[in-house]
């Protein structure tokens, strides 16, 4: 129950967004475009760094065009001394390029690493080199590449023949290898003051790049040992986050799971592939499939990158337009897999590398366009991409712009990427679900609180609907004064039971609960003063308190929009145009008969009007205020509205259009005769029917005071 004018109902939260848990202000609510500067740096700085690795302090000198070694060469030493040749006829053999007519046509390379692009030409490369030291007699040739179509080394001999240290082609498997490392590697022998040309023939079926060190026997075996470590810890780390992520899927069923796991698996092959452990170890007697399992790789990579976006970011439900971007994208990776059965795989793998760029762009762009609207969601996911699109950006540049680049660092930014991106990504996914957990745990409240305001709003009804039935008892003692009660109360009631069972389905708007205060409110003063009055059989109110006087100073406004507000729902559920023309007017007559009057005229009107419309106002009429309603309806003569004021009279026109005993207009005909309100019909000249009762008017508030000054 209700006591004086506290309402329980209005105490509660009236949405989920009451319930926000609390946050730093610091917070903001979007700032992707500061996450995307602080990665860019962060990852700047990463390949900075792997620069710097690969600049190492050199240990040789320049003497002329020979190199002498006095330990580990790096690569970039080792490039500025040697010469290449480009044969386009891919005939000449190491004997052929000892000649004078050929090796005066060799010329230096100019590039950081000997580099000619994506070329069927087959490169010569020589290089020649005295072991300065005293002690060193074994060498290596390591190698940055795990696979040529064509790959040979030879050393001069004094005759003008050349010796083969290393001969492989497409078909040769990983066990023919001199050395069994995953990349290639080549031995020679040279003694303390000896020196040798060194000679060097590849084709590729992709990128023509060739860098190589040359290393000692310690050198090579510290390398690939701190090699090794590195990738057993990118490697561990992603197939730990595969198995944890298979496992979450296992146990939930939730497919961002399976797509996050399919994600890290290609790129964690495609970096095994790239580093030669997968033609070391997963296919060592494939080297034809060996040649060909960048393109497939690739494109698992580009296809299963762009689904993880779309499951992640759930971009069906949310972002369309950049559902229909992924799946473009996904479409045309399968479509490039698919041209490599008719097309020149040294074409397809360049254009691999932009599908795939692409792919990782579109699935950054999405997360920033999700961040737009739930950046705390996708937040580790906009990091992560982020970094790998830089990656991805670095490799690109490489192979499209020529941009001087070493493998290293591209690879071993990609590792990074690896690793960062891989744990970022489940961070993504836990931190998805938290966040969801949370909109759920909001939600429930918002449901529990609304069920609960609900509850209450039913148990005034069903009090109201108790008290209606006493009403009806007493109905058969007082006939004539209950059935007025009764005509007053229907329509309310019908448009109340109508409001709550709208509340419980749709939710709990401003308008509505408004709407449903106003009505009950004049229900229960209509319901209290009527049981008060039949049951105490008191025929004459006595004079009232100061509250009553102040509360006859009634502003109009307040009491016909209450009556539009009750009435607007059957208005529109007959498609008519309810209007109400808001008025500043004030009276002293009793609010609660003056809404009687109005509620009978406004029921009566719209119960009689087919179509068009119905308008609620009130006018200022010599010093007195008169309430008009108008509609257009099938109107009244002025014999037949004198026929409808007498009790229980309804016109046989009207029958049809409407249920009711006839009581509406005799109501609001006796009121006004008890309290000497002229009631009347209005000429209003055309169709339709319009009538008004005219109040006693007051000057309102303002009015008073200016006439005081």
């Amino acid at each position: 129950m209700i006591v004086g004018d506290h309402d329980p109902c209005t105490a509660l939260p009236r949405s989920a967004a009451d319930f926000r848990l609390p946050e730093n202000n610091w917070y903001p609510a979007r700032w992707p475009f500061v996450v995307l500067v602080v990665s860019i740096i962060l990852l700047a700085l990463c390949t900075a760094s792997l620069a710097q690795i690969e600049t190492e302090p050199e240990i040789a000198e320049a003497t002329g065009e020979r190199l002498d070694l006095r330990g580990a060469v790096p690569s970039q030493t080792v490039s500025r001394f040697i010469t290449a040749y480009r044969d386009e006829t891919r005939n000449l053999t190491a004997e052929d390029v000892l000649q004078d007519d050929i090796a005066t046509m060799f010329q230096p390379v100019t590039t950081a690493t000997p580099d000619f692009g994506y070329t069927k030409d087959a490169i010569w490369l020589k290089l020649a080199v005295r072991n300065a030291t005293s002690g060193e007699r074994v060498w290596r040739l390591f190698f940055r590449e795990n696979f040529m179509q064509q790959f040979a080394v030879f050393t001069a001999q004094g005759d003008g023949a050349a010796k083969p240290l290393i001969l492989q082609n497409e078909l040769s498997p990983f066990s023919t290898r001199p050395i069994g490392y995953p990349e290639l590697v080549v031995p020679f022998d040279l003694e303390p003051g000896e020196e040798t040309l060194l000679l060097i023939r590849y084709e590729s079926g992709g990128s023509s790049e060739l860098s190589f060190s040359v290393e000692t026997v310690d050198s090579f075996e510290a390398m690939t040992s701190r090699r090794t470590a590195k990738n057993f810890i990118y490697y561990g780390m992603v197939v730990l986050l595969c198995v944890i992520a298979t496992l979450a899927f296992t146990v939930t069923r939730q497919w961002v799971f399976m797509a996050y796991t399919l994600y890290a698996a290609s790129v964690l092959l495609f970096i095994v592939h790239a580093d030669g452990n997968a033609f070391k170890y997963l296919w060592p007697n494939q080297p034809l499939f060996n040649a060909f399992a960048t393109i497939p790789i690739g494109t698992a990579l580009a296809v299963f990158c762009a689904n993880f976006a779309r499951v992640f970011l759930e971009t069906k439900r949310y972002h369309p337009l950049m559902e229909k971007l992924l799946l473009a994208a996904i479409a045309a990776a399968l479509l490039h897999l698919a041209a490599a059965l008719f097309v020149d795989h040294q074409i397809i793998k360049k254009t691999l590398i932009l599908v795939a760029l692409t792919a990782i762009l579109l699935a950054t762009l999405s997360g920033f366009v999700a961040a737009w609207s739930r950046f705390k969601q996708v937040r580790f996911y906009l990091i992560g991409w982020t970094g790998a699109l830089i990656s991805a950006s670095i490799l690109s540049s490489r192979h499209w712009l020529g941009v001087e680049i070493s493998e290293e660092v591209q690879f071993d930014s990609m590792r990074i990427v690896l690793v960062v991106d891989a744990t970022l990504m489940g961070l993504a996914i836990w931190d998805n679900l938290n966040q969801g957990r949370k909109a759920q745990h909001l939600a429930l409240k918002s449901s529990l609180l609304n069920a609960e305001r609900n509850l209450k709003l039913t148990t005034r009804l069903h009090e109201l609907e108790q008290q209606y039935e006493t009403v009806l008892k007493l109905a058969q003692q007082k006939e004539h004064q209950i059935a007025d009660t009764l005509h007053d109360l229907r329509q309310p009631l019908h448009a109340l039971r109508l409001n709550v069972n709208n509340l419980a389905l749709t939710g709990n708007s401003k308008a509505d609960r408004q709407q449903i205060e106003s009505t009950f409110g004049y229900l229960e003063k209509l319901v209290s003063g009527h049981l008060q009055e039949s049951v105490s059989q008191l025929e004459v109110k006595g004079e009232g308190t100061e509250e009553d006087a102040a509360e006859r100073d009634l502003k109009l406004s307040a009491v016909l929009s209450g009556i539009h507000e009750m009435f607007l729902p059957d208005a529109r559920e007959k498609e008519l145009d309810f209007r109400f023309v808001n008025s500043s007017l004030q009276t002293d007559a009793d609010p609660l008969e003056v809404m009687r009057i109005v509620s009978n005229l406004v029921a009566n009107a719209i119960k009689y009007t087919q179509e068009g419309k119905v308008l609620l106002g009130a006018r200022r009429r010599g010093g007195k205020v008169r309430i008009e309603v108008h509609d257009t309806g099938t109107g009244m003569s002025a014999e037949e509205f004198e026929q409808a004021r007498k009790r229980s009279k309804r016109l046989a026109k009207n029958s049809a259009n409407g249920s009711g005993e006839g009581y509406g207009l005799s109501i609001v005909s006796g009121i006004a005769a008890r309290r000497g309100y002229k009631f009347n019909r209005i000429s209003n000249g055309g169709t339709g029917f319009s009538v008004g009762v005219t109040f006693p008017a007051t000057a309102p508030a303002s009015a008073e005071a200016a006439s005081a000054k």
